[in-house]
């Protein structure tokens, strides 16, 4: 089973973990990493590569960040390679998907576009939704 590892600015990333397991109660081989203003960088890149060393079980392991350009996403980069792949925009849908379809296969590229898709898939305008509804 491919591991999950969830990297944020403060809290972002065990709070989306705390609410997937709401949804997926026993949820496995997912672990959160948060970074504050007064962490060092160089120990929170450490703890990254511990995270995804302890998540993989073999199948890879996918590193799921809250932005591009951050210093979590910036220190999680050497971490990436051809057994552990990083998406940004971390979100309580892009992990729920990812949860769902990881042991499905251990095709990293191939859980990458699955998991793109049905992030932007959930991302809606309820407005403009209930407005093409009413018509």
């Amino acid at each position: 089973m491919v591991g999950i590892v969830l990297i944020s600015h403060g809290d972002l990333a065990k709070g989306i973990l705390s609410s997937a397991s709401m949804l997926v109660p026993q949820l496995e081989n997912v672990t959160g990493l948060t970074l504050w203003p007064e962490d060092n960088p160089d120990e929170f890149q450490q703890k990254v590569e511990a995270a995804v060393k302890a998540a993989d079980t073999g199948d890879g392991v996918f590193i799921l960040a809250d932005m591009l350009g951050g210093t979590p996403c910036n220190r999680a980069m050497y971490s990436i390679g051809d057994k552990v792949r990083m998406m940004t925009g971390l979100s309580l849908p892009m992990l729920y998907s990812l949860i769902n379809i990881r042991e499905e296969t251990s095709d990293l590229a191939l859980l990458a576009r699955d998991v793109m898709s049905e992030a932007k898939d959930a991302m809606v305008d309820v407005n403009e939704l209930m407005a093409s509804q009413k018509g």
